[in-house]
């Protein structure tokens, strides 16, 4: 199964949950239009989140949905559409007007009828898709923010059994979780079954080998399969890094060792106040690595590993969807990143050692810059080794540390374009990184204008995100400083195609 799709296409076996989990990953804003013969449905996304939808159909409009629902009556329902025709208003104020509906009960019922528009999507077998990056009509809309997650799951739960074992890969295909921690720790509800199935998933065994295996029968274990896929949490035939395995199977188990336990995977006991995740988000830029996580210099792996998994779900954005969070979210994503490259760096030895002796010369992870310098006397030198260190983590494909190495060469040395540049590269082959590769990568160019492979590898990030006409700009401002380059001649006739 491919990871990504095409901005515009047609409806699929699994299209519209990896449509709906890779814009949200991508923290896309825009509207998604699905069209089936006469039939239009909407789904607007804000940031990555689903907020609002919208159908033609009018069995899709709030006055039947709520009629069915029995919410309102039938007459009541009728009556305020008669008004809605004739003044033009929104049928829910003016069933507020009129007193069929409360103004809480008013919100209730367009999060009910966008979910449930949300749900019938996932039924679709055939049809179109679009996703449109203009900015939101926020005179049509009312913002509710879900969980896509959970939507996705009950989406699922629609569908009929010849569906779901059609869009299954084959049966000897190998699965594993994902490595990305953001659809590890996601905030979606599943059930005791799906726990289950996860907790077999190694990366080495068969769909085939995990129904034999898991006691609840093919048609519950390829359901609990299909979910996960659905939900990325788990994907096919993807040979992960040696540390991104270690990660993954460290999930694996802890899961296991959660189902033997009780019925379900445990829940975190309560949820965060908006104090104490700004308070947290305060203090960051001034913690080390121990500190984010809580744990002493002398923690063992194992404490080290309890805290994070802890603090994983506790600080995931998915979990914290309440209106008063809304400015919350980057703050959140910020400090779930700065939770696992804390856990990243200190489960593994050498990177430890190596941060520890950073620590004792006085430069802290998440440190100003200036204190870096002004730490190490000579910062160019040290900068070249740093840099050294991750060219060779990078060509290794471990992304996680060469980001960590290039990050300090741009301290020490920040008017280094170098630096900066291969920091962009590092960061945008790691999930959930992109805005911050995007920005280095503009940085680079703008450090270097003259620099051409700066500008093409921008173009290639844009084009590889859907973004063909920034891709091009990008493109056209490189053949100006460089009007006979062949490689830049091919970058545009290519993202013109």
């Amino acid at each position: 199964m491919n990871k990504t799709l095409s901005p515009t296409g047609e409806i699929t076996d699994m299209t519209v949950p990896w449509l709906f989990q890779g814009l949200h990953a991508e923290k896309k804003t825009g509207t998604l239009v699905f069209t089936r013969d006469d039939v239009v449905k909407k789904v607007y996304l804000s940031a990555g989140d689903i907020i609002f939808a919208a159908s033609n159909l009018r069995e899709d409009w709030l006055g039947e949905w709520l009629a069915r629902a029995g919410t309102i009556t039938k007459e009541q329902g009728e009556a305020s559409a008669e008004l809605v025709r004739k003044t033009g208003k929104k049928q829910g104020a003016v069933l507020v007007e009129l007193g069929f509906l409360t103004p809480k009960g008013l919100v209730e019922g367009v999060k009910f009828q966008v979910r449930q528009i949300i749900i019938s999507i996932f039924n679709w077998r055939s049809g179109s898709y679009a996703f449109d990056e203009s900015p939101l009509p926020a005179a049509d809309i009312i913002p509710l923010t879900m969980s896509t997650g959970n939507l996705i799951i009950q989406g699922l739960h629609e569908l009929e059994w010849e569906i779901v074992r059609k869009a299954l890969p084959p049966l000897k295909a190998t699965i594993g979780p994902a490595a990305d921690p953001f659809l590890l720790f996601q905030g979606a509800d599943l059930e005791e079954d799906t726990w289950t199935v996860f907790s077999l998933m190694d990366g080495n065994r068969s769909i085939e080998e995990i129904c034999c295996l898991s006691g609840m029968g093919d048609f519950n274990t390829l359901k609990a399969i299909y979910v996960l896929l659905a939900l990325r949490m788990a994907e096919t035939g993807v040979v992960k890094t040696g540390k991104e395995q270690e990660f993954v199977c460290e999930v694996v188990r802890r899961t296991a060792e959660a189902a033997g336990k009780t019925s379900a995977e445990p829940k975190v006991a309560r949820m965060l106040t908006k104090e104490e995740l700004r308070k947290a988000y305060d203090s960051l830029n001034r913690q080390d690595h121990y500190e984010v996580l809580g744990v002493d210099r002398g923690a063992s792996t194992q404490d080290v590993k309890k805290a994070y998994f802890s603090l994983a779900k506790l600080y995931h954005p998915d979990r914290h969807f309440s209106p008063e969070m809304a400015d919350m979210k980057e703050n959140l994503e910020t400090l779930f990143m700065a939770i696992h490259e804390a856990y990243d760096t200190l489960t593994d030895q050498a990177r430890r050692e190596r941060y520890d002796l950073d620590l004792s010369s006085g430069m802290k992870k998440h440190g100003a810059e200036e204190e870096a310098r002004a730490k190490q006397p000579d910062s160019r030198a040290a900068a070249a080794v740093r840099f050294s260190e991750g060219v060779k983590q990078f060509a290794a494909n471990d992304f996680w540390d060469a980001a960590e190495s290039f990050q300090w060469a741009v301290r020490l040395d920040p008017n280094n374009a170098e630096y900066v540049f291969h920091l962009g590269l590092a960061l945008s082959r790691m999930p959930r990184r992109g805005r911050e590769a995007e920005e280095h990568l503009m940085k680079a160019v703008e450090m270097a204008p003259s620099s051409i492979k700066y500008y093409l590898e921008l173009g290639d990030f844009y084009e590889k995100h859907g973004l063909k006409a920034k891709a091009l700009a990008v493109y056209q401002e490189a053949l100006k400083r460089d009007p006979n380059s062949q490689k830049v001649k091919e970058a545009i006739a290519k993202a013109g195609t």
